[in-house]
């Protein structure tokens, strides 16, 4: 099962040609602590042949040095490179290692199991194929093991391998492993793990490890070495629609301007027809540069440099596709969030996003829930802390291209940074676009939460006004001396009638319906929506009928307003623009 040093020493061309076109597996270790990740990661390292002898005897030499296995070789030393990891005999960071076989080439994540350390766990696990779950014999199913499996299925590893380990501890005993297979099979189900491999293994004995164990002949599986190399990988990417965020703009010349990232999903050659989200324009593909030349073709996973028979506008974050259909644009979404500071989510707050190569503004609502990891239960919260999984809305101050992360590892994440310290705080997956509904649950939400009323009510003013609060809005096609000439009269008249009334000329709401085709006045038009009702309410709520106009009112606006200006009344009055008649 190791790599082929003959061939090595005998062709090495004929080895770096064979080597290059194995498929590459990604793999992490995941689970509590003290449950044999780094052990399990360096004794597939040595069963495979990866460790150069003055390794061996380095790692052998340690291995007295720290006495944690006696006269055995301790190989989790192999990847607890940090002082403080074997001080304390726990991984901290993330360690990365390469090894390969005769059939594949492997890159690992040794993640750590330290509670203090999840949010390490989950940078391994966003790009893995494989999540290889430990679990302690003697121990059986803990509270990390039940937070790394959350993880897991949210970020979508398709595959779990469940690595029942220190069987030797426990005499081999096949009840020990059937129960704890049942056991995590249960809560599996519950958070939508299904394809589940579960093998018995002794990590520091090498049993089930790279070959069939002898003292377990009740089990009949795949050792762990034979399952990474057999199971299938990265089938869905390639089938996909072609997709790729743009990374960078490479014009290393006045003749050449090309497109450079990696592909996400699907397979593109020249002559396709693209399109760049979220400006929708088209182009179709010119050539497809590498170092190595042109290519007829490149799929998933490939970096390339495209180059587009049109000159067209294309920036760093943006993204080309074959099928815009498949692809959404939006910039208010509902997430599922991982925390990972100890300092709390702040409603409210601004924050920076990065998703592909782009930073956005951002800010984040109150948590609609979160989750409690070992009930599964979703409960109120104000906040989310250390570790706590949740669900928010997202809103970024500019569309982007994306889908739901079930469907697109690539275009349906991104990371929070907090804009003094420049950390990243928190993961986020993209569940769907918020509908325009939504915005305004979310508007109406925080209004209300921060809005403190008075002892006076609503019915009170009506009474003493002789009039009930009203909102009234002017609209239609007129032009804007139309406009003037009606809200001044009207507000006149009501004036004169004794009535608490206020005009709100809102320059730009008079006119921004000419433009509302566009993608960024449509955010304008929310924004402005916002910040009229912001005012209004005041008056509303004040007892006052509040007059504005709004050029070209939809139905879409008009049930935003009725819900922002709730419980207080909606009336709409239409111009002709060809006269003075209503």
């Amino acid at each position: 099962m190791s790599h082929h040093s003959e061939l090595i020493e005998s062709d090495i061309m004929a080895y770096l040609k064979d080597h290059e076109h194995k498929e590459l597996c990604r793999f992490i270790t995941c689970g509590s602590v003290d449950d044999g990740k780094s052990t399990l990661i360096g004794r597939l390292l040595y069963e495979s042949k990866m460790i150069y002898e003055d390794q061996l005897t380095a790692l052998e030499s340690d291995s007295k040095t720290m006495g944690t296995q006696g006269e055995k070789i301790d190989f989790a030393l192999l990847v607890d490179g940090l002082a403080a990891e074997r001080e304390q005999g726990i991984t901290i960071d993330v360690a990365y290692r390469y090894f390969s076989t005769s059939k594949r080439k492997f890159i690992v994540a040794d993640t750590p199991g330290h509670e203090q350390y999840t949010r390490n766990m989950a940078t391994g696990a966003s790009t893995a194929d494989i999540a290889i779950l430990m679990i302690d014999a003697r121990k059986g199913i803990l509270t990390q093991t039940r937070r790394h499996s959350k993880i897991i299925q949210l970020l979508g590893v398709g595959q779990v391998v469940l690595a029942v380990n220190k069987m030797d501890l426990m005499n081999y005993d096949q009840a020990v492993f059937d129960d704890i297979v049942s056991s995590y099979h249960t809560f599996a189900a519950q958070i939508g793990i299904s394809n589940i491999t579960a093998i018995p293994v002794s990590a520091l004995e090498g049993d089930n490890i790279t070959e069939a164990s002898l003292k377990m002949p009740w089990y009949s599986g795949p050792s762990l070495m034979m399952h990474l190399e057999s199971t299938p990988i990265g089938l869905a990417s390639v089938t996909q629609s072609f997709t790729m965020p743009v990374q960078w703009v490479n014009r290393p010349n006045l003749d050449f301007r090309g497109f450079s990232g990696q592909i996400t999903t699907g397979v593109v050659r020249p002559g396709d027809a693209i399109q760049v989200l979220p400006s929708r324009q088209k182009s179709t593909v010119e050539s497809i540069v590498t170092f190595d030349g042109d290519l007829p073709h490149a799929s998933s996973g490939q970096s390339i440099t495209l180059t587009l028979n049109d000159e067209i506008d294309i920036s760093r974050g943006d993204v080309i596709v074959a099928d815009p259909n498949k692809i959404e644009i939006a910039s208010h979404f509902i997430t599922t969030l991982l925390w990972m500071n100890e300092t709390v989510l702040v409603p409210g707050k601004q924050y920076w996003v990065k998703t592909r190569a782009k930073v956005l503004n951002a800010t984040l609502s109150a948590p609609k829930y979160a989750l409690n990891i070992n009930t599964l239960e979703q409960e109120k919260a104000e906040t989310l802390g250390l570790n706590a999984i949740g669900q928010c809305e997202l809103i970024l101050d500019q569309d982007i291209a994306f889908e739901p992360y079930g469907k697109n590892r690539h275009l349906g994440s991104f990371i929070i940074i907090d804009k003094q310290s420049n950390n990243t705080i928190g993961m986020g997956l993209i569940e769907s676009a918020a509908s325009e509904k939504d915005w305004v649950d979310h508007y109406v939400a925080n209004r209300n939460k921060y809005w403190v009323k008075g002892q006076v009510t609503a019915q009170q003013r009506q009474d003493k006004f002789g009039h009930a609060a009203k909102l009234i809005v002017l609209t239609g096609k007129a032009n804007k001396a139309t406009y003037e000439k009606y809200g001044t009269e009207l507000e006149s008249k009501l004036f004169q009638d004794n009535k608490m009334v206020y005009r709100y000329g809102f320059q730009f709401m008079a006119n921004f319906g000419q433009v509302s085709s566009s993608d960024t006045q449509l955010d304008q038009r929310t924004e402005f929506l916002q910040a009229l009702m912001s005012i209004a309410y005041a008056f509303l709520d004040a007892g006052h009928i509040f007059i504005t106009s709004i050029r070209d009112l939809s139905a879409k606006d008009l049930s935003s307003l009725q819900a922002l200006a709730s419980p207080y009344e909606v009336d709409v009055i239409t111009l002709d623009p060809s006269s003075d008649h209503t």
